[in-house]
């Protein structure tokens, strides 16, 4: 009888244990980096933009992350985990043609063990951001790395004189 009650509060405390380790790596955990939008020089207060889409550039396929149809006020910037450089085109549809911004990231990427359930996510350190044309005013990263916390972790100031700001 005592091996019976030992053997059933072992499998309870096995079932508790397996429901609470599930619920571990439901939320982003994956060092995903989310980018607020921003006017520059107003205050930290996030912008919606419209007419906005975003490329990856040079990846295969160079294939579009988000849509210009689509208003956003933020959006997911996936990095590349195979090199230290991740690129994004962005381009502004308004009256009399397209804007064109190149945003480059350079950053260091290094491995790091999260637990049993969730594996291995990536910390990248920003070593360098680089933003090429004349809608975006500068990009930051005000903690100067991407881990996997699920926060706003860059910064994209656009030009107030261009952005058509809602």
């Amino acid at each position: 009888m005592l091996k019976i009650l030992f053997y059933i509060t072992l499998l309870v405390s096995a079932c508790m244990c397996a429901v609470s380790c599930a619920d571990t790596c439901n939320d982003n955990r994956n060092s995903l980096p989310l980018a607020g939008f921003y006017v520059s020089g107003a205050d930290s207060t996030r912008q919606t933009v419209s007419n906005l889409a975003i490329i990856g550039a040079s990846q295969r396929g160079d294939s579009v992350l988000s849509a210009s149809d689509i208003t956003k006020d933020q959006v997911y910037l996936p990095f590349r985990i195979d090199e230290d450089v991740t690129k994004y085109v962005f381009v502004k549809e308004r009256e009399g043609g397209e804007l064109v911004d190149t945003v480059t990231f350079v950053y260091t990427r290094t491995p790091k063990f999260t637990n049993a359930a969730c594996g291995v996510c990536y910390v990248f350190g920003m070593r360098e951001i680089k933003s090429q044309g004349v809608l975006i005013d500068s990009v930051v990263c005000p903690e100067g790395y991407i881990d996997n916390v699920n926060v706003e972790n860059l910064r994209i100031y656009f030009n107030d004189d261009i952005l058509d700001v809602q």
